[in-house]
């Protein structure tokens, strides 16, 4: 590391420097831990430093660091004393010694994390120059949300983490740690990637997909299982974690994508009003089917029983319908007057219901809870006091405002709820781009006129929340990480803000990069994050199916920002290739090698939307059928460059209809049955392919 990150609360820079050293002697005065647990520990923190050993010799030996371990820290002052104790450190580096004090074990971690921040390269060895740091969090728990499914079995097979076996987790984890991020959110939605023998159907094994064979250039069949079923390694993952203080909550819907029951048993879904205009009847069961209720209670049983800390869940953000079948008319539909109010009847009985049985499985687990998410965003008096009266009042908050109302509806929430009761924001813009079929989208300069959009999910957003909570003083804050390949600045920001840090979002940006990658590669790879540009195919105006993540189509007006970004394309390419050089051959960086080599394919796909979308316009445009036609070829033979691109590169990259409605996050599907419609009428297909089923609960943004 060139800097520390998350910054520390106090440091002062010393004078001087220690000797060089390629192993680490522990001297323990009055510790929390043994020597072993100790031992084990520090060589869990240098999982990257494996030139630096750790021995039990405590003699000022050539090569050896002595690190004094001492459990004490009561008698500083701090100004919240309470996380200190429980999670804070001193650390004193001096020329001939150094000191860390600690109180609890967390503390012990988080002061480990930053002595291996400290640490300089020099040649086989390693230095530290010296400095007293005194550092504590200003938010106890900061939690990151991965997916270890999303939408499996319902909108795609997987990808990027989840497709990942333990190694890759435990890499991650601990890039994690040495952030101080101490609680992993996996979200669990889809068919389940684990064993269940109650229901083994309901598990993602033996699905049916086509996979593109570079070898022989050709489709082939094969059977996906999730990795954790090929190989059980959750249990190991959680273990590992606890080691590093890390606690992990399964993230699954409350009544939405919970196993592959909902996308099997269709008969057991919410019925349709008739006539409607939704198609997504597929992730929910109606809950006045005492079977969907006894799957969804064996379901949540299971899943404490696999050794999770806690649970979080996710309330379905439809809130436009509710099932129509005449027992759910009878028990929710006519109690209300909107179908909003008839969900949050049921899903307020179905909540106390699970938390009964969670509770019976581990009185310990904590439970949270997203909802009350859809409009009215700013919420009357009556209506919180309905929200804080319909849920356990040990349930905390895995979500609460923070985008498209003011500041005071958060310290509203707060106040109703109580500051413990908060563990998250509204700081999902990861999720967001997450749903960009792998195209990236971090910062408003990358997509086409963002200031217009609806949807304001960007970094810049989480930064802001992020801040807000830590002044606030909540228990609880957590960052998005559905997409980690090219998606670094995102964990950054969440380690960074939520341990207490309040620097300018623009001041960040470079700070963070000079901190992990150095001031020779810093302003580079903000260069290419900040200015590679991207266009969804859905912003065709071709392109029918409604994509809310970026509502914009691609118009006239549009070409010169198309031009520019051409004519920047290969200044950008330039860069991440150097940068990628660069990663490759350095052993600390090298972890970060596949986000550039992901920023890279994304670039190339750029090029070719770029082209596609003048393509576009000029349709849009053509005033004689025979121009139209020669667009719309053209699009087409576009659409299948990318492809290529696409195809040679990713895993997971054609539709999933086992629910009875086809969805893809790669729009070339769609768009390849739209153009060839308008080309050949007589090889007509209606059928759409949605963009990802994440999308549908969003349209009302």
């Amino acid at each position: 590391m060139f800097a520390m990150l998350p910054e520390a609360k106090e440091y002062q820079k010393g004078s001087g420097k220690t000797k060089a050293f390629n192993r680490i002697g522990i001297e323990i005065k009055n510790a929390a831990l043994n020597l072993e647990e100790i031992i084990e520990l520090l060589e869990m923190k240098l999982w990257n430093y494996p030139e630096i050993g750790v021995c039990t010799s405590q003699k000022d030996e050539d090569g050896c660091l002595i690190l004094v371990l001492k459990k004490g820290l009561g008698g500083f002052e701090c100004e919240n004393k309470d996380l200190f104790l429980k999670q804070g450190y001193i650390l004193d580096v001096k020329e001939n010694s150094t000191e860390l004090i600690y109180e609890q074990k967390n503390g012990l971690v988080n002061g480990l994390s930053t002595l291996k921040q400290l640490f300089k390269n020099a040649g086989d060895s390693c230095y530290m120059e010296a400095a007293y740091i005194k550092d504590w969090p200003t938010i106890a728990q900061r939690s990151v949300s991965n997916t270890f499914g999303w939408y499996a079995g319902y909108g795609r097979l997987g990808f990027d983490m989840q497709l990942w076996g333990y190694d890759e987790w435990v890499e991650y984890l601990n890039i994690c740690s040495d952030f101080k991020i101490n609680q992993f959110n996996m979200c669990m939605y889809g068919y389940w990637p684990f064993e269940f023998d109650e229901y083994p159907e309901t598990v993602l094994r033996n699905y049916r997909m086509k996979v593109w064979n570079k070898e022989s250039q050709n489709w082939i069949t094969v059977e996906y299982l999730h990795p954790n079923l090929a190989d059980e390694f959750l249990s190991k993952l959680i273990a590992y974690g606890h080691k590093l203080g890390v606690s992990f909550f399964a993230y699954v819907g409350l009544n939405s994508y919970n196993g592959g029951y909902p996308s099997i048993y269709k008969e057991k879904r919410m019925k349709l009003p008739a006539g409607s205009k939704y198609v997504n009847d597929f992730d929910r069961l109606c809950l006045s089917n005492d079977e969907s209720i006894e799957y969804l209670k064996q379901s949540f049983r299971k899943i404490v029983q696999l050794g999770y800390d806690g649970i979080d869940f996710e309330e379905s953000e439809e809130a436009f319908w509710y099932c129509d079948c005449d027992n759910c008319k009878e028990n929710y539909l006519k109690k209300v007057n909107t179908p909003e109010a008839a969900k949050n009847i049921a899903n307020s009985k179905l909540l106390h219901t699970l938390c009964g049985v969670i509770r019976e499985e581990n009185p310990n687990c904590k439970i949270g809870i997203r909802a009350w998410r859809q409009p009215p965003l700013e919420k009357p008096a009556d209506v919180m006091q309905e929200m804080v009266s319909s849920v356990p009042r040990d349930v905390g908050l895995f979500w609460a405002p923070g985008l498209y109302v003011p500041d005071s509806e958060f310290e509203k929430w707060t106040e109703a709820f109580g500051k413990d009761r908060i563990w998250a924001r509204d700081t999902e813009s990861n999720a967001v781009s997450s749903c960009f079929g792998r195209l990236i989208r971090i910062f408003r300069s990358n997509g086409l006129r963002c200031e217009e959009e609806t949807n304001d999910q960007f970094l810049d957003e989480d930064i802001r929340q992020h801040i807000g909570s830590a002044k606030l003083g909540v228990k609880g804050t957590n960052g998005y990480m559905f997409e980690w390949y090219g998606f670094f600045m995102h964990l950054f920001a969440h380690a960074y803000y939520s341990w207490g840090a309040y620097r300018e979002a623009e001041d960040f940006y470079r700070y963070s990069l000079n901190a992990v990658f150095g001031e020779e590669l810093a302003d580079d790879i903000l260069f290419v994050l900040k200015n590679m540009f991207t266009i969804h195919e859905s912003q065709l105006k071709i392109f029918p199916t409604e994509f809310p993540f970026a509502r914009n189509k691609v118009e006239k007006k549009d070409i010169p920002r198309i031009e520019k970004a051409i004519k920047e394309w290969p200044k950008i390419m330039q860069k991440l290739k150097r940068i990628q050089e660069a990663i490759a051959a350095d052993t600390k960086l090298k972890v970060y090698e596949p986000h550039f080599a992901k920023l890279i394919t994304a670039n190339r796909r750029n090029r070719v939307i770029y082209d596609l979308a003048i393509a576009s316009v000029n349709y849009d445009h053509a005033e004689t059928q025979e121009n139209k036609i020669k667009y719309l070829k053209e699009m087409y033979d576009l659409n299948e460059r990318e492809f290529n691109i696409i195809k040679n590169a990713y895993f997971d990259v054609n539709p999933v209809s086992e629910t009875g409605t086809k969805s893809c996050m790669i729009p070339y599907h769609e768009l390849k049955r739209v153009l060839t419609n308008e080309l050949y009428p007589d090889q007509r297909d209606d059928e759409p392919i949605y963009l990802g089923v994440e999308a549908l609960g969003w349209l009302w943004l």
